[in-house]
């Protein structure tokens, strides 16, 4: 018995270089990733962000009085965009948005108004209001809605952390929208 452990033992062959050499190989892949999780959690963390902003956005323009809500979101950084954005670096986007579109019928006899701030977009914030019209809903006692749109460019709020790699985020656009209807 003795003898057989003695044998096993001296035929055991040292694999240290073969380890480093796994380790070497392996360590891109594993690097890319983690990566990518950490880039997928911070996309998701913005989207859901966003959605939250929208709905934020939605809420202040259904309870805004109809001699108000045509100014809610016009000039530079109105009220409604100021809100978003200040909503967007609570939780955690550096940047904001980078542009916020109210639509909504009220006051206007059924016609949809389409109010964008900034107005036209930036070059680099390619985002519009969804095409469908605003719902009419039947049963309400109200048939007035407002829909806001939240747009928010990834390569301003997120570190772009696979762009060595070849996939870029920067370029991406997040849009949200949110319609309520009106309540006053």
């Amino acid at each position: 018995m003795q003898k057989i452990r003695q044998q096993f033992n001296k035929k055991k062959v040292p694999r240290s270089g073969v380890v480093v050499l796994e380790l070497i190989l392996t360590m891109p892949a594993f690097l890319i990733m983690m990566l990518a999780v950490v880039q997928i959690s911070l996309i998701y963390v913005v989207i859901e962000q966003t959605a939250y902003a929208s709905r934020y956005a939605a809420k202040i323009a259904s309870e805004t009085t109809e001699a108000n809500i045509n100014s809610l979101n016009t000039g530079p950084m109105g009220i409604l965009k100021t809100q978003v954005d200040r909503v967007l670096r609570v939780g955690g986007l550096p940047q904001g948005s980078c542009r916020v579109i109210l639509e909504h019928n009220v006051d206007n006899g059924g016609a949809e108004l389409t109010i964008a701030d900034p107005d036209p977009a930036a070059a680099n914030c390619n985002c519009s209001p969804p095409a469908i019209a605003l719902p009419q809903v039947p049963g309400a006692s109200v048939d007035e809605s407002v829909r806001t749109t939240v747009c928010v460019r990834l390569g301003d709020n997120i570190p772009d952390f696979l762009s060595t790699f070849g996939f870029s985020v920067a370029d991406f656009v997040v849009e949200e929208s949110t319609t309520y209807l009106y309540e006053l």
